[in-house]
């Protein structure tokens, strides 16, 4: 399943009889001339070899996981935590995403970072929660 909403939407509304050639129900062209049945090759061409499609590099091969295998739950923080994560995550994170050549980076993504850092560093968070108390006395 795709990310875009709009994918049920088609192109720019093209048919085959107005392109010459036939879309496979989905938006895509099949590649072959709508006069042409379906399952036949056509004479002139012989067909590609198949190969093993090489793997993108993770800089372009979109999310990490689809939106449909997120849960989302509420987050509760102090708007002064949420502006200096949102901070740090525009002046640190977002550039070294630039850098690795990671230009379409997901909201989901970045909070599923976010937590993953967390777990690994779990054992601070009483720690943290200790102090900010004490602070606050």
């Amino acid at each position: 399943m795709s990310d875009n909403p709009f994918d049920d939407l088609g192109d720019d509304g093209e048919t085959a009889t107005e392109s010459g050639v036939e879309g496979d129900g989905n938006g895509a062209e099949t590649g072959r001339p709508a006069s042409e049945p379906a399952g036949s090759v056509p004479a002139n061409t012989d067909p590609e070899p198949q190969t093993e499609p090489e793997p993108e590099p993770p800089s372009e091969s979109g999310p990490a996981f689809e939106y449909d295998d997120v849960r989302q739950k509420p987050l509760y923080a102090r708007g002064e935590t949420w502006d200096q994560l949102e901070d740090e995550l525009g002046i640190t994170v977002t550039p070294e995403l630039r850098r690795m050549g990671i230009r379409d980076d997901e909201t989901r993504e970045v909070h599923d970072a976010i937590l993953k850092v967390a777990l690994d560093h779990i054992d601070e968070v009483a720690d943290q929660i200790y102090e900010t108390r004490k602070r606050a006395e």
